[in-house]
């Protein structure tokens, strides 16, 4: 039976207790609860509240050093929550390579060092393209004449609406790029698309309507990945 030590991390307070969609530290613990099943014991659990923009995680360095003196896995319910930092996860990389220890991410299934270097790198440069692509486009609507609103001419109600949707909009699509990711792993391994669509609902993921997932749900992500990365 393996030993894990869960990592679980939220930005602030307000989500110690969030629902499933915002990341919050139960819908992680049910996460990794869920993977672990009877196969193996959660030893121990480490909760950090801080900014992921916050490379400062004593929390963390102390989930590291149990881990290397129990010879348990470091598991997380998803890469981001160790960091959204290129450079923060390739300090961490080398941390966990120096310690020997073993680390597991739900969200990628043959999870290692190498991943971990590779998902940063991608990760960061995902966010740095979508900044790109959003200054590019305010500025193509001011030629055309379009007059963009003003945050202090919105009222409050206005402000929170417009808050919300783009931090769902944010949630939806990283999640359906971290479930995409799962598929195109998971089928590399011969799982069957019936074998992951559980394996997906185990660890909490929903498709875009919030459903749970079926064959032919990931039979979709599967095929919308070939096309945005059509083999050579």
């Amino acid at each position: 039976m393996n030993n894990f030590i869960g990592y679980f991390r939220v930005s602030t307070q307000n989500q110690v207790r969030a629902d499933q969609t915002s990341l919050g530290i139960e819908s992680q613990k049910t996460a990794v609860k869920n993977f672990i099943g009877t196969s193996g014991i959660l030893v121990k659990e480490f909760i950090e509240i801080e900014s992921g923009k916050n490379n400062n995680r004593p929390i963390l360095e102390q989930a590291i050093q149990e881990a290397e003196k129990t010879g348990a896995t470091l598991i997380i319910a998803k890469i981001d929550r160790l960091s959204r930092e290129v450079s923060f996860l390739f300090q961490l990389k080398q941390r966990i390579q120096n310690s020997g220890v073993k680390i597991k991410s739900l969200d990628i299934p043959n999870m290692d060092t190498l991943n971990l270097g590779i998902y940063g790198t991608i990760a960061q440069h995902e966010r740095e393209t979508i900044s790109l692509r959003t200054k590019n486009a305010l500025a193509e609507l001011k030629k055309k004449g379009v007059k963009l609103g003003k945050p202090e001419n919105l009222t409050h109600t206005a402000r929170l609406k417009g808050q919300q949707v783009i931090k769902l909009n944010a949630i939806n699509n990283d999640r359906n790029r971290q479930a995409q990711a799962i598929v195109v792993g998971c089928k590399e391994k011969g799982m069957s698309f019936n074998e992951i669509a559980d394996y997906l609902n185990k660890l909490n993921f929903r498709t875009r309507n919030n459903k749970a997932f079926f064959a032919t749900s990931v039979k979709r992500l599967f095929d919308r990945s070939k096309i945005l990365s059509p083999l050579p």
